[in-house]
């Protein structure tokens, strides 16, 4: 049964490398989004297929387990995007109510 699962989540992972370079071609992903995707679901399919390397990494920076580790990153880089997701929508906020209020102007006179 672990051996489904492993083909099923490395053809997903393929599947969400292929989803980000599709929106790259189609422009919708900047080179710094590029980037982090790859590696991040690069990572995602080592971390998966080689579980102790998360282990390895989390005892030299001193954290105990490498599943600690994970969820430590994964706060972070959630909470960091989340962060970035509402500076954008606080600027998209800001332009609709330039533009609806250059248009209110327009159409008054």
């Amino acid at each position: 049964m672990i051996i489904v699962f492993k083909l099923l989540f490395s053809c997903f992972v393929v599947f969400a490398l292929l989803n980000v370079f599709q929106r790259k071609k189609e422009g919708l992903l900047g080179p710094k989004g590029l980037f982090f995707w790859v590696l991040f679901w690069l990572l995602a399919g080592v971390a998966f297929w080689w579980p102790n390397s998360t282990t390895i990494l989390a005892n030299y920076l001193g954290i105990g387990r490498g599943a600690d580790l994970v969820i430590y990153v994964s706060l972070v880089i959630i909470f960091y995007l989340l962060f970035k997701l509402h500076i954008k929508l606080e600027s998209v906020g800001r332009d609709i109510a330039k533009v609806v209020g250059k248009k209110a102007l327009e159409d008054k006179k």
